[in-house]
């Protein structure tokens, strides 16, 4: 067996680390990359992983950055925007309140196909000379000062690999998080069950009342939204996937999960029935393709690059909660970090207040984003509670990471630098209007279902702030004080809407700012 030197071994080829092997060659062609993966390919197009919707960081990645664009139009599916059904209803479906978009706004999202997209990034990576060792075991890892080992065994073959950089994309296994103890708790509770059937399911098919039908501008396109069912303490993911299968999911925080008694499929079938059972009956008699349980899935990391040459990507390094689909924006946020610091290490030049600033960031982006899930489960049927948060949400992505990430500020220290008293504002506001979602979130509110509809599209801060992610030349230092400007106005609106007093008259600089999105939420 002899040791064979690479610039960069990346462990994990799953959609974490092939992207980042194609990131790091459209920016570097000439570096030399070999993936160790586990599984042979090609895998099974709908293969037993979440992450199969993205948002718009993710989206943009994939397409942009990657230039996947003509591969993401032709073989996955376009997302008809995040959708919200609340209440618990026997009978028409239309008796749900509904929050969601009328039209899409301009940023393309996609339903992926995650085998689909990871064989085809196979197939690219190893016409463009990447070593992919796949079928593998990996052995012992011995790290050094940009001078690591790392040994894996094919079958018969055993390899010996001596690399400047070794990343970790090799998900939950945790290499590097376990071998260096950097786990480190995120104080939230959640819990998942996900499955797959080998059946196209078609919400719009489960009512035929033409007012609900004729409240999206395209009537019949709701089943390509990532639509949700909402409860206290949990909600129900309902994905379609462009090989005709249908992704389900049920997140729980623990007392939902203690309520539940789900353990198996069968549970889970009966906690359906009883509890939405218009979803259940559409599952019924299809073919089960997959079954995972996952209890606590949620963790932190300590470090995530070093400049000694070794980083970790994807949900080898940190995972929040699945809710919104952040898990794509950390692979592209990593991604990027772990590719700037490799381009410029592979340079000579000095990495050491790179790879520290760049956890900084990445640590702030990620506090941030668990504040979105951190004590708010119990909220999550809770109507009146949900429209507030997601516009806040939404406003805070795009008019803050969002924004980062399509000016590709994120690699630019200088930039960040400069920004940062911005940013740290923006943190504040953003723990202020988290702060008031949790405590309305205590109380585990379901309100009586009305049939309403909270149309997302017609806020017009939410249409601008999305617009600005589509100008080529953005002054982002200008930018992000009006997007400050935006948040700073509308938090004082949703905290009186959150109250139990709230009232129904709208300023006309609410009505500037929000539409008439008040009148919906309170009717």
């Amino acid at each position: 067996m002899k040791n064979i030197s690479k610039d960069i071994v990346i462990a994990g080829g799953g959609l974490a680390g092939m992207s980042l092997a194609l990131q790091i060659l459209n920016r570097t062609p000439s570096v030399n990359i070999t993936i160790i993966e586990k599984h042979t390919f090609p895998v099974h197009d709908t293969t037993a992983k979440v992450g199969e919707s993205t948002v718009e960081i993710g989206a943009h990645y994939f397409t942009e950055v990657l230039e996947l664009d003509a591969h993401f139009k032709e073989k996955h599916l376009r997302k008809y925007g995040l959708r919200l059904f609340f209440g618990k209803v026997e009978g028409d479906f239309s008796e749900y309140d509904e929050l969601g978009v009328s039209e899409l706004f301009g940023i393309p999202a996609y339903q992926i196909e995650r085998g689909t997209l990871e064989n085809y990034l196979y197939e690219l990576l190893t016409s463009k000379g990447v070593n992919i060792i796949d079928g593998a075991m990996l052995g012992d890892i011995t790290l050094g000062d940009k001078q690591h080992t790392i040994h894996c065994k094919q079958g018969n073959k055993s390899y010996s690999f001596t690399a400047r950089w070794l990343v970790d994309a090799a998900g939950r296994q945790a290499l590097l998080r376990k071998k260096l103890q950097l786990q480190r708790p995120t104080g939230h509770q959640g819990n998942a069950v996900f499955f797959r059937i080998g059946k196209r399911v078609v919400i719009d098919q489960w009512s035929e009342d033409s007012a609900w039908q004729n409240r999206v501008g395209e009537p019949g396109k709701r089943w390509l939204s990532t639509n949700h069912l909402m409860g206290p303490g949990y909600w129900i993911w309902i994905i379609p996937l462009a090989s005709g299968a249908t992704s389900f999911g049920i997140v729980l925080d623990d007392q939902a999960l203690a309520d539940s008694g789900i353990e198996s499929f069968d549970d889970t079938m009966a906690w359906l029935e009883k509890e939405h059972p218009i979803c259940a009956k559409a599952i019924e008699g299809a073919e089960l393709l997959d079954f995972k349980l996952m209890q606590g899935y949620s963790y932190g990391c300590k470090q995530m690059f070093s400049e000694q040459g070794w980083a970790l990507t994807g949900e080898a390094g940190a995972f929040s909660d699945p809710f919104y689909s952040p898990g794509s924006d950390f692979i592209a946020l990593n991604n990027t970090f772990v590719t700037h610091l490799i381009e410029r290490d592979l340079k000579g030049q000095d990495i050491r207040f790179e790879s520290i600033l760049f956890h900084k960031f990445y640590d702030a982006f990620f506090t941030n984003t668990l504040s979105l899930y951190k004590d708010q489960y119990g909220g999550f049927g809770d109507r009146r509670m949900m429209s507030v948060k997601l516009v806040w949400d939404y406003t805070y992505y795009w008019g803050v990471f969002a924004l980062l990430f399509f000016t590709d500020a994120i690699g630019d220290i200088d930039t960040m630098r400069k920004i940062t008293p911005d940013l740290m504002k923006t943190q504040q506001l953003n723990q202020t209007m988290q702060r008031l979602l949790s405590e309305r979130a205590k109380r585990r509110l379901v309100l009586p279902t009305k049939s309403v509809f909270m149309d997302q599209f017609l806020v017009p801060c939410l249409g601008e702030l999305n617009d600005i992610l589509k100008e080529p030349n953005v002054d982002i230092a200008k930018t992000l004080e009006k997007n400050i400007a935006i948040m700073e106005k509308v938090l004082p609106y949703f905290e009186d809407m959150l109250s139990d007093d709230a009232s129904a008259e709208i300023s006309e600089e609410e009505r500037a700012i929000l539409g008439d999105y008040r009148l919906s939420v309170l009717a």
